[in-house]
C-alpha cells in the first residue's frame, strides 16, 4: 500500500483501544455478575440447574467470540503509519473499512440495477474489485471472490468476457470451492492460494503462478492441464493449506 498517495483519515472514537478493551471486559464482566447472580438464587431442581449451566455456557460462548473478534479487528492503535505523526491509522482498520466501502457500494449498485444493466457494468466493476483487492489482505481478498461468486458476478464476466480478476494478486487466499469456470485468469497469482474444489475447466490460466497452490480430488481441471506441472501440491482436506 502506498501510503503517500493515501487519503490520510482520522481515526474515530469507535476505533480506539481503550473502546476495544472496554466493550471486551464488558462482556466479561456481565459474565461475572450473572454467575453471581445465579449463586444467590435458590435453585430447587436439578433441571433448573442444568438450564442455568447452559444459559451461562452459552453467555460465555459469546463473550469468547467477541473477545476474540476484536482481538481480531481491534489491533491496539500504536502502528501509525511513518510521516504523519499523530494523524495516523491502521493497516487493520484501513483495510476493514476498504472491505465495508467496497461491499456496501457493489451490494447497492445490484440492488438498484436490474440484471441487464449490471451486465453492462462489467468493466466498471473489474476496476473496483482490482482496485480493491490491491489494498486488502488474503483472508479479506477471500471475501471478495465469495462474494462476487454468490452475487454471480464472476459468471456474468465470464459471459461477457470481462475478466474481474486477470492479474490479480490472490497469494494465500482460501478459494475452496470457488466456481472459476470460464473466466479469465491470466496473469493471476495464486501462489500458496487453497484451490481445493474449485472448478477451474475452460479458465485462461496463462502466466497465472500457481506455485505451491493446494489441490485435492475435488479441484476440477481440464483434461490437458497437469498441475503437478504447474507445481500445484496435492493435499487432504483435513490437512492445512500453508
Amino acid at each position: 500500500m502506498n501510503t503517500q498517495s493515501q487519503q490520510i483519515i482520522k481515526l474515530d472514537e469507535v476505533y480506539s483501544t481503550t473502546k476495544s478493551t472496554k466493550l471486551g471486559g464488558y462482556f466479561f464482566r456481565k459474565v461475572k455478575n450473572l454467575k453471581s447472580t445465579f449463586n444467590l438464587v435458590e435453585v430447587p431442581k436439578k433441571a433448573d440447574k442444568s438450564l442455568i449451566l447452559l444459559v451461562t455456557s452459552c453467555v460465555i460462548f459469546l463473550a469468547l467470540t467477541i473477545g476474540i473478534f476484536l482481538h481480531r479487528f481491534g489491533q491496539p492503535v500504536d502502528q501509525f503509519i511513518p510521516g504523519y505523526g499523530n494523524v495516523a491509522i491502521t493497516t487493520n482498520v484501513y483495510r476493514q473499512q476498504v472491505l465495508s466501502d467496497y461491499l456496501k457500494t457493489m451490494t447497492a449498485t445490484i440492488l438498484e440495477e436490474n440484471p441487464q444493466s449490471i451486465r453492462t457494468k462489467a468493466v466498471t466493476f473489474r476496476a473496483m474489485t482490482q482496485a480493491t483487492l490491491e489494498e486488502l489482505d488474503p483472508i479479506r481478498k477471500g471475501f471478495v471472490i465469495m462474494f462476487l461468486q454468490d452475487t454471480q458476478l464472476l459468471k456474468i464476466s465470464a459471459e461477457k468476457q470481462v475478466s474481474l480478476l486477470m492479474g490479480v494478486n490472490l497469494s494465500g487466499v482460501n478459494l475452496q470451492g470457488i466456481n472459476f469456470r470460464f473466466n479469465n485468469l491470466q496473469g493471476v497469482n495464486f501462489k500458496n492460494a487453497d484451490l481445493r474444489g474449485a472448478d477451474l475447466r475452460r479458465t485462461k490460466l496463462n502466466n497465472a503462478n500457481l506455485t505451491n497452490s493446494c489441490y485435492n480430488n475435488y479441484t476440477l481441471f481440464d483434461k490437458k492441464f497437469d498441475p503437478v506441472a504447474a507445481r500445484m501440491r496435492k493435499i487432504e482436506q483435513s490437512q492445512i493449506c500453508s
